[in-house]
């Protein structure tokens, strides 16, 4: 099942209005001047001037002092109701360490479909295997290992045969796609980020 999620930083529109959204903190009002009323409020809501605004939503407010991110709760309660492909929003830009625990969450939950949206990338996880990615509206990749990895890259200015690819390694950074596809294979699981 898939829901959205969205987080208080501005990313643009979301790309899919027929599934349900959570609102963290301000995203609720991201989502609602999209005309997308959130399912669930999730977050400290330190962000939210207007507390009127919570009045119409099923809310589950937490103290800013906890051990969890806002959207660490966010996803917890997405899996609890048994969502398992999640498009995140707000998430990037701005505040770099809650991007980098982003990051560690999509690392942690490798079995889920995570995918982060902002206006300039597409951010998500390619389990270990043979994947065809699409060009869509997206000009570069970049692969990043978790960890060692086995990496091929064909259909692209730079391709790779069986590379070895170490997770502090930045050489896959900024790759281009020949056509509409590039193909990548990879042993373990790898950051994928597309950008325009």
């Amino acid at each position: 099942m898939k829901i959205g999620i969205y987080g208080s930083v501005y990313a643009g529109n979301v790309k899919d209005k027929s599934i349900d959204y959570i609102g963290v903190d301000q995203g609720i009002i991201h989502l609602i001047k999209q005309n997308i009323k959130p399912i669930i409020a999730i977050g400290d809501m330190d962000s939210i001037e207007d507390k009127d605004l919570l009045k119409t939503l099923k809310v589950d407010e937490y103290s800013c002092i906890k051990d969890d991110t806002d959207t660490a709760l966010a996803l917890r309660y997405a899996f609890q109701q048994g969502y398992d492909v999640i498009d995140l929003y707000g998430v990037t830009q701005k505040r770099m360490d809650h991007f980098l625990a982003v990051l560690c969450l999509l690392e942690k939950y490798q079995d889920k479909q995570l995918t982060i949206y902002d206006e300039l990338n597409k951010i998500y996880v390619l389990p270990a295997g043979k994947h065809k990615i699409l060009k869509d509206e997206y000009y570069y990749f970049s692969v990043f290992a978790f960890d060692e990895s086995i990496i091929t890259l064909k259909e692209c200015h730079y391709p790779l045969d069986h590379y070895y690819l170490k997770r502090d390694d930045p050489l896959c950074v900024s790759n281009q796609m020949n056509n509409d596809y590039a193909i990548i294979e990879n042993t373990k699981a790898i950051l994928l980020i597309q950008s325009k």
